[in-house]
């Protein structure tokens, strides 16, 4: 079982909305998000929006599992997707967001703040391989989102 206390809750606003996020990473994602919404390359966001709650069933015993996605977009096509963060990826993320992909027809992008495989830590490269055996019912993954998404608008986040 994976130890939180070392995340950093932080209650911010970003496009007039005041969120409180779990971890720095689910901040720069809605600055990075609400910034795309600016550009209209989206028409809306929403932050763990009660509305688009999830009922998930498993297959094999039918249980029922609840899951809340960190940012629910709206298209300029006016269709739904999902983006989920993940700083920390365990099996049991793993088998809602495949669920999520079988039962539901909405898009998921999967967003790490920096993922790889070759890291020595055999954690990691588990959360990785999971990540990878979700990575064909994706939209897309973002394995390096410190790098190639935040660096360049890291003036934009108050910290």
């Amino acid at each position: 079982m994976a130890e939180f206390a070392h995340v950093q809750r932080t209650t911010k606003e970003v496009g007039g909305k005041v969120c409180t996020f779990r971890s720095l990473l689910e901040y720069r994602w809605a600055v990075w998000t609400q910034l795309r919404k600016e550009q209209g390359i989206i028409l809306e966001w929403w932050f763990e929006d009660p509305e688009c709650l999830l009922e998930l069933e498993t297959k094999k015993f039918k249980n029922k599992k609840l899951y809340l996605p960190d940012f629910t977009i709206l298209t300029p096509e006016g269709k739904y997707e999902l983006e989920e963060t993940k700083g920390y990826f365990p099996a049991k993320d793993y088998t809602k967001i495949r669920l999520a992909t079988e039962q539901y027809n909405a898009p998921i992008t999967l967003i790490f703040a920096s993922l790889n495989d070759h890291s020595k830590n055999s954690d990691i490269r588990a959360q990785y391989a999971r990540a990878k055996k979700l990575e064909p019912f994706l939209k897309r993954i973002i394995w390096k989102a410190d790098r190639d998404i935040f660096r360049p608008i890291k003036h934009l986040f108050e910290i």
